[in-house]
């Protein structure tokens, strides 16, 4: 504001009142967001905050903030009130307002109330972003719709290159992080990685998770080189020793000419790195399924379990040395126990050694078995001539005579986390794990032989 000076000198500007208010109030707004920047949960946020909307109640994204700050400092449901109210206020920030209400309760792991929030956030902007559409996209894989879901994230990547090309490497980024932590195929995963680690050459995840993608594919060669790239950036890294300890279980059979890859490929080892892969990255093997199985196991199937067997011994029998050292089977008869309509239970060491010593004796009596030409680990029985294998590619076979094999699950380990789920623990498998391929084929379930 312009005023004139009495004493004399004209006019000259004097700040007025409200101007300097005003001035101050901005000057804290814009102290409380470079303090979140810098440290999300430090108190002197709330202060700021508060202060300002005291003094302007107008400044609603200081409510936003607030939110932020509760949600930072572990206080879900008061960051959640903060965002519900200011969205039904409908106020200028009602669509940010919705938008980190969306963020929150994807993150808190409710997902359909952030799929509906994603929906509400489409429709009431006039323009919307690709990382708009690609919230939707991540909030329906979990909500029950994976292919879909994916297939919005490819619609998003898609909006990104015509609308922001600046950012087109960070949606490609985007898209294959968030197919890798929803359990995405390997071969939706492989050309989406590809793309990513294109545009960012230097990102040790993505170089990886694509290495593991390229062992489901049979290509070792090209996951080994990723991998030695990975290592001689950071040679702790876990994940890629053990990816490579499995490139080099692919190519040392085939560079002594031991074997070739199509023998690696009708073994399944491709399936057995990409699950070794998941089970590192969610904790979904079968040590986590046993260890969750002893948390809720129903009275009447622990009771029906035979003390576990010493680990050497458990090692060094036929069985699956693992489950064995758990619990050495379990009584005959007592498969209903598990709560399906199989009846399958575990057999114990003693009754894997005699079936295959068996077997061996008198091949001709057990013609579907193969046991020279096939791998294959005895597990359950049906106590009526049926058994649950594991065979190629780790994949838990029904097996009965007269009948061809039939996948029970993709492995033993997937099928007691089918019991956990059942039994009401909790299941860490990634929601797209039965997704099926990049076409929609669904990954199991059909008949082997």
């Amino acid at each position: 504001m312009i005023r004139w000076n009495p004493g004399g000198q004209g006019a000259f500007p004097v700040p007025d009142a409200d101007d300097a208010l005003r001035a101050a109030i901005e000057h804290d707004r814009d102290l409380a967001w470079e303090l979140y920047d810098v440290r999300p949960e430090h108190p002197r946020i709330a202060e700021l905050a508060r202060s300002v909307l005291e003094r302007e109640p107008q400044f609603t994204g200081m409510i936003i903030l607030l939110a932020l700050h509760r949600e930072a400092c572990g206080e879900i449901d008061a960051a959640r009130e903060l965002l519900q109210d200011l969205v039904a206020r409908r106020d200028r920030q009602h669509l940010n307002a919705v938008k980190k209400l969306r963020d929150l309760e994807f993150s808190d792991r409710r997902f359909a109330e952030a799929r509906g929030l994603a929906e509400l956030a489409l429709r009431e902007d006039p323009e919307p972003g690709w990382l708009d559409v690609m919230e939707l996209g991540s909030a329906q894989v979990f909500t029950g719709d994976p292919l879909g879901g994916w297939d919005r994230i490819d619609e998003a990547v898609e909006m990104a290159a015509r609308q922001d090309p600046e950012r087109y490497a960070d949606a490609l980024g985007q898209r294959a992080t968030r197919l890798l932590g929803s359990g995405a195929h390997p071969s939706r995963f492989l050309p989406a990685a590809q793309e990513a680690l294109a545009a960012d050459p230097g990102e040790p995840l993505l170089a990886t998770t694509l290495a593991y993608a390229y062992l489901y594919d049979y290509r070792p060669a090209e996951a080994e080189q990723l991998l030695r790239g990975v290592l001689s950036e950071d040679p702790t890294d876990e994940i890629a020793q053990g990816g490579l300890t499995v490139a080099r279980a692919f190519l040392n059979p085939v560079e002594r000419g031991d074997a070739t890859m199509e023998v690696l490929r009708a073994s399944g080892m491709g399936e057995i790195a990409w699950r070794i892969l998941r089970d590192q990255m969610f904790g979904t093997g079968l040590e986590e399924a046993l260890s969750a199985l002893d948390g809720v196991m129903p009275p009447a199937l622990a009771e029906s379990m035979r003390a576990p067997l010493d680990g050497e011994a458990a090692g060094e029998s036929r069985g699956e040395g693992r489950i064995l050292a758990w619990h050495d089977g379990q009584r005959p008869g007592s498969g209903h126990a598990w709560g399906i309509a199989d009846g399958f239970r575990l057999m114990t060491s003693a009754e894997v050694a005699d079936m295959e010593e068996r077997i061996e004796r008198s091949p001709a009596d057990w013609p579907q078995w193969r046991t020279e030409e096939e791998y294959f680990t005895l597990i359950l029985t049906d106590d009526a001539g049926g058994y649950l294998i594991e065979g190629p590619g780790g994949r838990l076979l029904q097996r009965s005579a007269g009948a061809p094999d039939r996948e029970a699950a993709p492995s033993i380990a997937d099928w007691l986390w089918d019991r956990v789920a059942a039994f009401g623990g909790e299941d860490p498998r990634p929601v797209g794990h039965v997704a099926g391929d990049a076409s929609g084929r669904a990954e199991g379930g059909t008949p082997v032989r």
